[in-house]
């Protein structure tokens, strides 16, 4: 990543010059315990390369997970590995975390996979009688304990919109 000295923000008590930065979470997996976000152009900073995303800096801002494509401000270092989140300042909440703490009754739907892809992380189902596809990701599975999907599989889900269409936010095994 190409960065301009003019964009430097401050200086820590251990000498990494930090950045701050504003994006979208690429994506986030909380069994792994990390994601990616990727830096909007702005001036000065020209991102060339993924920004690490740790749990911890979630935690120390007070969330546990991150949804793919949240608006996400934040300070960066680069450190041996690459560039690196150092503090999140500012984050759109999980959906899944908005709904419960707005007290909404979870309305799950019907839906089939569709296909799933463990080695990739992602697929997608539909709702019965309904051919549009619903992205789903295994990030979010596995915050409901999900590790795989398959073909034909019942599911009950909450729908919401993500980067591309409609996303699984909840997803839980159909009984």
């Amino acid at each position: 990543m190409a960065l301009d000295p003019a964009a430097r923000i401050d200086t820590d008590q251990q000498s990494e010059t930090k950045l701050r930065i504003q994006g979208h979470v690429k994506w986030f997996d909380t069994v792994k315990g990390f994601g990616f976000v990727v830096a909007e152009p702005t001036e000065g900073l020209i991102p060339k390369s993924d920004i690490m995303l740790h749990v911890t800096c979630l935690r120390a801002f007070g969330e546990s997970t991150a949804d793919e494509g949240a608006a996400i401000v934040c300070n960066v270092v680069h450190r041996e590995r690459g560039w690196q989140v150092a503090e999140v300042l500012e984050m759109d909440r999980p959906r899944a975390a908005a709904i419960r703490d707005q007290g909404e009754a979870v309305v799950y739907e019907r839906a089939i996979v569709k296909w799933f892809n463990a080695a990739k992380g992602f697929g997608f189902v539909n709702r019965p009688d309904r051919e549009d596809d619903i992205f789903i990701h295994i990030a979010v599975m596995r915050q409901f304990g999900i590790d795989s999907l398959e073909t034909g599989e019942q599911v009950l889900i909450v729908a919401g919109a993500g980067q591309k269409g409609e996303s699984v936010v909840i997803v839980k095994k159909a009984i």
